[in-house]
C-alpha cells in the first residue's frame, strides 16, 4: 500500500464534544503508524493547548496555530510569525476597543488582559482548557505566530480593511484567529508533503470547521465530520459520522486504511 500522510484537526474532529479521545480512535492511529503512514494533527491550537492530546494520541507530528508552526518528531520545521508592526497596531486598536487578546508563541500561550470579559472565558474554555496566564507584553519578548481575538461578529468593523498583513478566521461566536495573510493549515501541509515526499493525492485530511476549508480542498481526500460546517461539507470528498460517533474510524475503514 502507498504510504499516506493522514492529518487530523483536533476540536470537533479527533476528540469528542467532551474533549475525549475515543479508545477506538487511539487504536486506529496506532495501527496507521504501524502500517508506516505519517500521522499528524493540524489544529488551531497552540502547542501548550495541543500537547496533552498529542501525547494521549501518540502523535509526534503537528501543524499548530492554523499552520503558523509545524513540528516533526518534536523538532520545528516551519514557522510563519505575525508581522511585528501590524501586531502592534492590532494591540493598540484592541486595547482601545476593550477586546481581549491571547498570544500564541512557539511554546507558550498568554492572555494580554488581566480583567478579561466573561465571553472570553466562555470561548477559551470551549477547548476544555483553563485560561492562559496573563502577560501583557508577551508579544514584545517572543515571536507571536497567532493571536486569538475575542470579539463578536458585530464588532469586526474595528479591524476590517486595516490589516492587509492578516487573515481573520472565526471559530467561535466570540472568538477569531488572527493569522498571517499567506498562512493556513493547507500551506504548511504543502511544506510537509514536499519535505517528506508525499504526493497531493496521498494526503488524507479530516476536519470540521472554517479553518479547515483550504486543507480539505487541497488534500487528495478531504474528509469532513457529520458535525462539520455546511460550507466545509460542500468541498468534502467524503462526509463521515460525527466526532462523537466514531467518524474517524468509520472513514478510515471506508478507505481501507484500517
Amino acid at each position: 500500500m502507498t504510504k499516506k500522510l493522514i492529518v487530523f484537526d483536533i476540536d470537533g474532529t479527533l476528540v469528542t464534544d467532551e474533549h475525549v479521545l475515543l479508545p477506538e480512535t487511539k487504536e486506529a492511529i496506532k495501527q496507521l503508524q504501524q502500517e508506516g503512514h505519517m500521522v499528524m494533527v493540524a489544529t488551531g491550537r497552540s502547542l501548550p493547548i495541543a500537547v496533552d492530546v498529542l501525547e494521549e494520541a501518540g502523535i509526534e507530528h503537528s501543524i499548530l496555530s492554523n499552520g503558523a508552526v509545524a513540528f516533526v518528531d518534536g523538532n520545528q520545521i516551519y514557522g510563519n510569525a505575525l508581522s511585528q508592526e501590524a501586531l502592534e497596531k492590532l494591540v493598540t486598536i484592541s486595547d482601545e476597543e476593550n477586546i481581549d487578546l491571547v498570544f500564541n508563541g512557539l511554546t507558550e500561550t498568554k492572555i494580554r488582559n488581566q480583567d478579561f470579559q466573561p465571553e472570553t472565558k466562555l470561548a477559551m474554555e470551549s477547548f476544555g482548557e483553563s485560561m492562559p496566564e496573563v502577560e501583557k507584553d508577551f508579544h514584545k519578548r517572543e515571536k507571536v505566530y497567532q493571536i486569538v481575538a475575542l470579539l463578536s461578529e458585530a464588532k469586526m468593523p474595528v479591524y476590517e480593511n486595516k490589516f492587509p498583513e492578516f487573515r481573520f478566521v472565526r471559530w467561535h461566536e466570540y472568538g477569531i484567529d488572527v493569522l498571517p495573510k499567506d498562512g493556513s493549515k493547507a500551506e504548511t501541509l504543502k511544506v510537509v508533503a514536499k519535505e517528506y515526499g508525499f504526493k497531493q493525492e496521498d494526503i488524507i485530511a479530516f476536519g470540521d470547521g472554517n479553518n479547515d476549508v483550504e486543507m480539505i480542498t487541497y488534500a487528495g481526500v478531504g474528509v469532513v465530520m457529520a458535525n462539520g460546517k455546511p460550507e466545509l461539507k460542500k468541498v468534502a470528498d467524503f462526509v463521515t459520522l460525527s466526532n462523537n460517533d466514531g467518524g474517524i474510524v468509520h472513514a478510515l475503514k471506508e478507505f481501507n486504511l484500517i
